[in-house]
């Protein structure tokens, strides 16, 4: 992991966007004027923090759809070390985050000597 990716510093043009899109989504959950009097301090919480969740998978995605696209050489088959490529198409699954699900589509190789497929990013991904 990048030094600064646990402490992200965002630009100053990444703050103001980000600005917008907490201000639309607060639009979207209460409304132009914001919450009603009677809204209490959880229910604010609350929605915050399912934005935020939003946001993290939207992130995490991003991030693994780029870090996916490494994998588009040859990787040693996990069995007999056969030079593999990969195959056309990506697999996809759910992966668990701590924020929920996310698809993934992950590149598949094919080893011809073993006749089997593997990802040769899993164990990356699970660490």
């Amino acid at each position: 992991m990048g030094k600064d990716a646990q402490n992200p510093v965002l630009s100053d043009e990444a703050r103001k966007k980000l600005a917008e899109f907490v201000a639309a989504a607060a639009a979207c959950g209460f409304g132009p004027d914001g919450p009603p009097l009677e809204t209490t301090f959880s229910e604010i919480e609350q929605f915050g923090h399912e934005i935020g969740r939003m946001v993290g998978r939207a992130v995490d995605q991003a991030l693994t759809d780029q870090h996916a696209d490494y994998f588009q050489g040859n990787a040693a088959c996990p069995s007999c070390g056969e030079d593999c490529g990969p195959k056309e198409e990506r697999a996809k699954r759910d992966f668990q985050t701590s924020d929920g699900d996310i698809p993934l589509r992950e590149p598949v190789f094919h080893c011809s000597v073993c006749d089997r497929d593997f990802f040769p990013s899993t164990h990356r991904l699970e660490n």
